[in-house]
């Protein structure tokens, strides 16, 4: 009879021992034997039982430190109470290695970032400075483009003038030659003046003289008048006469002599003007000569000049369309240095989402840094919560909940059963980055075998939290808190808050 009993008790030992050990195959690491509890396969119980304790220290501990690395966080914290043994010791070097490794990597990168990005300042202030030279250069070049072109024309214009004052000079040239031609017809004309009046003096000496000589047959005759008396009265009135007309020819001439003398100085201070004319015109002329020359000059000069500026204007204007271009590409290269330091803004800002080894290590996340927290959330949570009990209520309650909550990715609440009751509500203000294994939880959607949900059952009334993890709806690394209560219909569901872990 005992050793029946005792068969019978085996039995059960085994059975219980075999649905312990398939829970560990179907991966529910945290079952607890009381080995106690077992007379038979003590022993045995107690190995199951530190194998699933050992084995769920590992796992969390990978979970933990694989989540970490993930997300972006180098300085991971390792724990020194999981002692790993045997073939396990190979995947705490590999963890180490690849923290170690990644580690490296990114701190080679942050310098690298910190490089470039004082390089792309470099680039974008010397390119700044370039731009805004060339732009300069551009204006500049422009100005004296306009003043080139307006010097251009000026010249132009003024070779147009200096042909025609060489035209008016040439009229000028023209007149003065004929006013000299008339001079030298004066000259002769006044040498003419002069010549009759030396010929009228001539005439004048001979009329003077034979004044005289009348003088003296008339003084003769009265002479001879007297010797005859009284028949030589007659011949003493004719020669009275002839006396008193020889003294009135005498004056005349003498007037006549002033005249004509007066006459030849006029005409010969004439000559001495007209010389002086001569001499001046000539004189004129010579100057309207230089000047007509020197117009030609200054016109033909000035030709040269407008083609020559106009030559240079061309020269300018492809320099200035060089200059344009070298400041367009100047322009061209400070957008790209502005577009490289923004993509090296970018990198830093990509590498805030990393923390290095040589920042600190961080502080892993337990339930003592989440109970204050949960306290909190417990007081404001579960008064519209509770009396929720359909769909519709729970899903606008959990959305009253998630408002203004910056740290909380979503919620949700699962049934007694293990069945997710409500939708999962996001947080509006994060971002969905879904990646492959992405799928939205829906209601009805199995989430019995999660560890969280069964901690949550076994102690109700008390916070849980999730090891980390890395969400597929955004790649960030979350604890999940779960929470089981009792609904106003009596009954029993667990709401679930992802949290976002920061380090």
């Amino acid at each position: 009879m005992r050793k029946h009993v005792e068969v019978n008790r085996m039995k059960e030992e085994v059975l219980e021992l075999v649905s312990s050990t398939n829970q560990l195959a179907n991966g529910n690491l945290d079952i607890s034997i009381n080995a106690q509890n077992y007379t038979l396969l003590g022993e045995l119980a107690e190995d199951v039982n530190q194998i699933s304790k050992a084995f769920n220290g590992y796992i969390n501990e990978i979970a933990h430190v694989l989540s970490h690395l993930s997300a972006g966080n180098m300085a991971v914290h390792f724990t020194e109470e999981i002692d790993y043994k045997g073939d396990f010791l190979p995947v705490k070097n590999a963890l180490h290695k690849i923290r170690h490794s990644l580690n490296n990597s990114f701190e080679e990168i942050n310098q690298l970032s910190t490089e470039v990005d004082k390089l792309c300042n470099q680039v974008e202030s010397g390119a700044s400075k370039i731009a805004k030279n060339a732009n300069e250069q551009a204006e500049l070049i422009n100005d004296l483009t306009n003043t080139i072109y307006q010097i251009t024309e000026q010249t132009s214009n003024n070779a147009i003038h200096a042909k025609e004052a060489a035209k008016s000079v040439n009229m000028v040239q023209s007149e003065a030659q004929t006013g000299s031609g008339y001079m030298e017809q004066m000259l002769e004309s006044i040498q003419e003046v002069k010549t009759s009046s030396d010929d009228i003096s001539n005439i004048v000496t001979i009329i003077s003289g034979i004044s005289e000589q009348t003088k003296l047959l008339a003084l003769n005759a009265a002479i001879e008048a007297a010797r005859a008396g009284d028949s030589g009265k007659g011949f003493s009135v004719v020669a009275k006469e002839v006396g008193i007309l020889a003294t009135k020819s005498a004056e005349a001439v003498r007037q006549t002599t002033l005249l004509i003398e007066k006459s030849i100085s006029t005409a010969e201070a004439s000559v001495e003007i007209a010389n002086k004319t001569s001499e001046s015109f000539q004189t004129i002329q010579n100057s309207i000569n230089s000047v007509t020359d020197l117009c030609t000059d200054i016109a033909e000069v000035s030709q040269v000049q407008a083609g020559n500026l106009k030559n240079t204007s061309k020269i300018i204007t492809n320099i200035s369309a060089v200059v344009q271009n070298n400041a367009a590409y100047a322009q061209e290269n400070y957008t790209g240095a502005v577009n490289m330091a923004d993509l090296s803004s970018q990198l830093k800002k990509v590498m805030t989402r990393f923390r290095l080894r040589s920042q600190g290590e961080s502080e892993r996340i337990d339930d003592n840094n989440i109970s204050k927290f949960s306290n909190e959330l417990q007081t404001k949570m579960f008064q519209n919560l509770r009396r929720s009990t359909s769909l519709e209520g729970v899903d606008i309650a959990l959305q009253d909940i998630i408002k203004n909550q910056k740290d909380f990715e979503c919620l949700y609440v699962i049934d007694t059963e293990g069945y997710q009751f409500s939708h999962t509500i996001m947080n509006p203000e994060i971002a969905v980055e879904q990646d492959e294994n992405f799928k939205p939880a829906m209601p009805g959607d199995f989430y019995g075998n999660k560890k969280y949900f069964r901690k949550a059952m076994k102690t109700p009334n008390e916070w849980h939290t999730s090891v980390e993890y890395i969400s597929t709806a955004t790649g960030g690394l979350c604890k999940t808190l779960s929470f089981a209560y009792e609904g106003a219909n009596l009954k029993t569901y667990v709401v679930c808050v992802d949290l976002i872990c920061r380090f």
